[in-house]
């Protein structure tokens, strides 16, 4: 009888150390989860920063090609357009290297900031 006691005991004790290891790997699989979490959403966060802020300059050169201002300018530069009185002069720019790749989108290299 004596023997079945501390065997009961002694399995009573590893069965409580299984679950409060249990309790303490979910606790600390919980913490880890939550700073993923937390940084996957600091990131997100700096994303979306971005992504706004490239749609407000998207919708700023939007609302300026639709202005007659941007009208008037792309009838002088493409068309040559010039009101009377004034005179029209051509710039020349310097040729681009040959390997000289364009960079950003067309929209930011046509409107620069």
């Amino acid at each position: 009888m004596k023997f079945f006691l501390k065997t009961r005991a002694r399995l009573f004790f590893f069965a409580c150390l299984i679950v409060a290891g249990y309790f303490t790997y979910t606790a600390i699989a919980g913490a880890v989860r939550n700073h993923q979490l937390a940084e996957q959403r600091q990131e997100a966060e700096l994303r979306v920063a971005a992504l706004e802020q490239k749609k407000a300059y998207i919708e700023a050169v939007r609302d300026y090609v639709s202005s007659d201002q941007y009208v008037e300018q792309e009838a002088r530069r493409q068309l040559g357009y010039v009101f009377e009185g004034e005179v029209p002069f051509v710039v020349v720019s310097p040729p681009l290297e040959q390997d000289a790749q364009p960079r950003g989108e067309w929209w930011e290299r046509l409107f620069p900031r």
